[in-house]
């Protein structure tokens, strides 16, 4: 959720220009999954039901 965070961060001093979510990986919280997806390039998080809809 952290690395997540500071990419989000990171893509809004980016001006968060439109982004494909090429990647998506797992979403930990101390260890634990949450059953996220994260993209790995702006950050943006996709509940479950959403990831699944892709």
């Amino acid at each position: 959720m952290e690395d997540a965070k500071r990419l989000r961060e990171d893509w809004a001093a980016k001006g968060s220009p439109p982004c494909e979510h090429p990647q998506l990986t797992k979403e930990y919280y101390l260890g634990s999954q949450t059953g996220d997806k994260v993209c790995t390039t702006c950050g943006h998080e996709f509940a479950e039901a959403e990831w699944r809809a892709r």
